[in-house]
């Protein structure tokens, strides 16, 4: 009789497991622990808020994914579609402001890595 591994991932893709949580979501920010904020991004660039709990958790999920690959002392913005997490941009970019240039400021020159399967 075959055994169920407990340990064996059980999504597919890391924006799967955040659409679970938060189904409407296209794009995670997070911002460095200094400022212990998270916000999670509709496709239409309007702010979902979320219990600070749940934003948490969609946090944590995202920093797991991509330890050891990103700087989490910088802002990062992790696109759901794609799997793709970029170095957010400055106050002063375009980007920064989601709808200011209808891009989220993903730019390519900006990508860190691209979530493959059960890691980064």
């Amino acid at each position: 009789m075959p055994q169920n591994d407990l340990t064996a991932p059980t999504r597919t893709s890391l924006g799967d497991a955040i659409g679970e949580i938060a189904p409407t979501a296209i794009l995670v920010r997070i911002f460095p622990p200094r400022r212990a904020a998270t916000y999670l991004f509709e496709p239409d660039f309007y702010r979902i808020f979320l219990d600070r709990k749940v934003e948490q958790g969609v946090e944590r999920l995202v920093r797991r994914a991509f330890d050891g690959v990103a700087d989490w002392r910088l802002a990062h913005d992790f696109y759901l579609p794609t799997g793709e997490l970029y170095l957010t941009p400055e106050a002063h970019q375009n980007g920064y402001i989601p709808d200011d240039d209808q891009s989220f400021g993903l730019v390519p020159a900006r990508r860190i890595a691209i979530f493959e399967g059960n890691g980064a």
